[in-house]
């Protein structure tokens, strides 16, 4: 009788064992899940914080780039004003004998274009926009880089094709030109022709649009670039 209940002590101390050791894997095994599930977290955090900073550097770096857009174009309207100067001298008979012998510099001359949206691509590409929190930011710069920018870079396109098919031809063809000037009584020949003087007018009516798309772009650029500063005061990721 008594090595029955000696067994039987024996087997429930064994048990009770067996149960604190079950109870001390379950425990490891809920610090290991939690330790797990910690490390994604903090990875996730991570993830999302470089994310954010990326986009932040890309705003950043979308600000200097506006600034250069307005200096270039603002360098543009005044490029082209003098320009629009000249041929309304020219075509009204009060041009200068420098104007005259210099005359293809005021109309031989394709709209400049040059890179706009360097930063916004690489955005774009990087799918940057849609994690901006501000959704009027977002669509405010969509609307200048796909849309106004985008306008004006095919009207210089279309203007190239113009004065490669019909100005430098012309050139070519009718306008001797020595030490990059022409003869004035050459140019007041010229001046007596009715394509020519279309060809004047024509492209004081193409420089006159091209500063109007400059200013509109202008004015659009300023805007979008103080939203976006305003922006990153706002938000700090650091």
């Amino acid at each position: 009788m008594t090595k029955i209940f000696h067994s039987i002590r024996k087997s429930l101390n064994e048990e009770n064992k067996m149960g604190k050791y079950f109870k001390y894997a379950i425990g490891e095994i809920i610090l290991v899940i939690i330790g797990i599930l910690i490390a994604l977290q903090i990875n996730t955090w991570n993830e999302t914080r470089k994310t954010k900073l990326d986009l932040h550097n890309s705003l950043n770096a979308m600000v200097n780039e506006l600034g250069d857009n307005i200096q270039f174009m603002s360098k543009e309207k005044a490029n082209f004003q003098y320009r629009i100067d000249g041929l309304k001298r020219i075509l009204n008979d009060s041009a200068s004998e420098s104007d005259l012998k210099t005359i293809p510099n005021f109309f031989a001359l394709d709209l400049r274009s040059k890179s706009f949206s360097k930063v916004f691509d690489l955005i774009k590409d990087n799918k940057q926009l849609q994690l901006l929190e501000d959704e009027n930011l977002a669509q405010q710069i969509s609307q200048f880089y796909e849309y106004t920018l985008h306008d004006m870079e095919d009207y210089t396109k279309w203007h190239a094709g113009f004065v490669r098919d019909n100005i430098d031809p012309y050139i070519l063809e009718n306008i001797p030109i020595e030490n990059d000037l022409i003869n004035t009584n050459v140019a007041r020949e010229l001046l007596t022709q009715v394509k020519f003087k279309n060809i004047l007018s024509y492209q004081k009516i193409f420089y006159r649009d091209y500063i109007d798309f400059n200013t509109k772009n202008i004015a659009e650029a300023e805007a979008l670039k103080a939203a976006i500063e305003s922006f990153l005061k706002r938000i700090n990721y650091d």
